[in-house]
């Protein structure tokens, strides 16, 4: 059994990890009233990941959450909430999955990220280039566990996840600390919302805090979805740098860059990353190359549209491999036109991104027409 001091100490690391090692009140709310883990008398709320009779009042919440969101901004880092299930792996307990390592090599079964946890009865597998996205997302986030399992569960996939509890560390919140069965807040997360982004598979369990979201593809290896053979029966995965973590790692790069940018207009208390994800929907699936625009030798990824391209959300390339969906140009020949009409091309004005960008909508590109070159 821990000693007092060992628990003791603990707790400090746990209170420590949240930003909250001053706080000396610990005291159980006392008041009858109380509903999804607030009191309705004094306002106080539990956090029972960091410690079961942690009580705080809105003050010290409000203390708190300012104090350490204004460190995290002066180290130049956000937030990022993390599901696991679906989301960074997969488990289960169906018996036909349970194989040792030994049993693995002997059905030539690939074992990159597949952990069989015998005296729990499941097989885990790893998302591929998890191990890489966590490490580089740490260095532009303070990150966070949010699961719907139990906090047994969600300790145990951590160890596998980050074995020297070094990303994490005591900021897992699980089952346990919901406030309601169904659905995950932010209000269990001591720092300022609008610097919070969220990765989930699973869109309705956010019903109050969509806006902070990143929806993601639903990581399913074990199991056979839309009558699709699974990714296991194929001894099959999602690619280690062309699967859906390596491309939200470029998202995320991507809003922090934003975020931090120093060419925006007042100071960082002020920027909000869910107006920037409102931006990466307008031209979500768009993907455009530039031609006539820039001078030669100049590079189109230093220009300013195409990095107002970028934080509407749509892809820009200069590669010819590219399938592109628009062409910015300025204008183009009857005989270009009619190829990239073939091609399923879509030709418009440099006009049309900067209103796209103004009014933080997409506009009908046929609004804004090239000129036809004689």
């Amino acid at each position: 059994m821990a000693s007092s001091s060992s628990s003791n100490l603990n707790l400090d690391t746990r209170k420590a990890n949240i930003g909250i090692e001053r706080v000396e009140s610990t005291e159980t709310c006392a008041h009858p009233s109380v509903e999804r883990g607030a009191c309705m008398v004094c306002n106080s709320r539990v956090f029972m990941y960091i410690d079961k009779d942690l009580w705080l009042s809105p003050d010290e919440i409000n203390g708190i959450r300012k104090e350490e969101s204004e460190r995290l901004l002066n180290d130049r880092k956000l937030v990022l909430v993390l599901d696991l299930d679906h989301t960074l792996l997969h488990t289960t307990g169906e018996r036909k999955h349970l194989k040792t390592r030994q049993e693995l090599l002997q059905h030539n079964i690939k074992e990159d990220g597949l952990i069989p946890l015998k005296h729990y009865g499941m097989m885990l597998k790893l998302r591929p280039f998890v191990h890489t996205f966590l490490k580089e997302a740490s260095t532009l986030f303070e990150m966070y566990i949010y699961t719907s399992a139990d906090r047994r569960y969600a300790s145990l996939m951590a160890e596998f996840l980050d074995p020297e509890n070094v990303y994490f560390k005591s900021r897992i919140i699980a089952r346990e600390d919901l406030l309601a069965p169904d659905e995950k807040s932010l209000l269990l997360v001591m720092r300022h919302q609008r610097m919070v982004l969220v990765l989930d598979d699973t869109e309705c369990v956010w019903r109050n805090h969509r806006h902070n979201l990143i929806l993601v593809k639903r990581y399913d290896y074990f199991v056979a979805r839309h009558d699709l053979v699974s990714l296991s029966a194929m001894n099959n995965d999602e690619g280690e740098t062309t699967g859906e973590l390596a491309s939200i790692l470029k998202k995320l790069k991507l809003i922090h860059r934003l975020f931090f940018n120093p060419k925006f207009k007042g100071s960082l208390a002020y920027r909000d990353v869910t107006m920037i994800l409102d931006r990466l929907r307008v031209l979500r699936g768009c993907k455009l190359t530039f031609e006539g625009i820039f001078p030669s030798g100049f590079k189109p990824q230093n220009s300013r549209l195409w990095m107002m391209a970028e934080e509407l959300g749509a892809i820009c390339s200069t590669s010819v491999f590219t399938s592109w969906t628009h062409v910015i140009t300025l204008a183009a020949t009857e005989e270009e036109c009619q190829e990239a009409e073939l091609d399923g091309m879509i030709l418009v004005h440099p006009a049309w991104l900067h209103y796209c960008y103004e009014k933080v909508i997409r506009y009908p590109e046929a609004n804004y027409p090239i000129r036809l070159k004689k």
